[in-house]
Formats: structure tokens, sequence, C-alpha cells
């Protein structure tokens, strides 16, 4: 599987579906100029887009969903995630489907997008990465805000 096809795939089913999206995580970084390898995806949606956005990646292969995971649960980083796994003979590539409420609320108010050779993808802003990243605060997360405010962007 290679992830860029994956994220063009995914990218055309919830613009083709009308579902406001935009991808963010260690694929923003790196469209963002930082340089950052990832082995899965993530995108923000609306929580009230989720049973539809599901509905039309499962045809792309992601069809194996994990229970709904909370992040911070009662503080003001709480954060809300969908897993939903593809598997295609040994590969195994994941998709997080980050809720846009709670610490992630208007977050896709401040979208971008992006014209590549595969066609046009929707980014959180730079400013709306670096937030989420905060928000995260794991090494990994702190390494990516390293390098976009300076050290490799």
């Amino acid at each position: 599987m290679n992830i860029v096809d994956e994220l063009h795939a995914i990218a055309s089913a919830l613009g083709d579906a009308g579902i406001p999206y935009a991808v963010c995580g260690g694929i923003a970084v790196t469209a963002h100029g930082a340089t950052r390898s990832t082995k899965d995806i993530d995108i923000l949606i609306p929580r009230e887009h989720l049973p539809r956005a599901l509905a039309v990646v499962a045809p792309l292969g992601y069809s194996i969903p994990a229970g709904p995971m909370t992040f911070g649960a009662g503080t003001p980083g709480e954060r809300h995630v969908q897993r939903v796994s593809k598997l295609s003979g040994p590969h195994h590539l994941i998709l997080d489907l980050l809720l846009a409420e709670a610490a992630y609320a208007g977050t896709l108010d401040d979208r971008i997008d992006v014209d590549l050779p595969g066609g046009r993808i929707t980014f959180v802003s730079r400013d709306t990465l670096l937030r989420m990243k905060r928000l995260a605060g794991r090494a990994i997360d702190l390494a990516d805000i390293e390098k976009l405010e300076g050290g490799d962007a």
C-alpha cells in the first residue's frame, strides 16, 4: 500500500461525499515543509459526519473499526478519535478520524487546499497543526513542533 495513493483516495471519497475534512498529523507536518515519516493517516472531520465518513471509506478497504477513543477526558485537552484500519495481504494501514470538537473545536475553520500531482487535498493550517501538536504533547509531537518552528521547516 502506498500511503500517498491511500491519502488521495480517502480525500477524494470524503470530498465527493461532501464531508468537510482536513488532513492533520504527520502527513500535514510534511505538507507544511518539515521532514516527517508516518505510518498512518490522520483526518479531522465533524462528529455529525462520522457515520457517513466511515461508510465512504469502507469501499476503500477501511472496514475494521476500533472502539471510539477519548484522550484527556474531562480536561480542556479532551480529544475524540475513531480509528479504522485497512488490511491488504500483509499490509496494515490505520486511518484515524479525529473529531473537530472539544479541544479540536474550530480546527476545521482554518484549512488550506493544496494542489498536488494526484489532486487537491485539504490540510489544517500550520497554526492549527501546531496547536494540535501542543495538545497531544507526545515526544513525536514536540519534535514536530521544533521542526515546524524552525529546525527543519
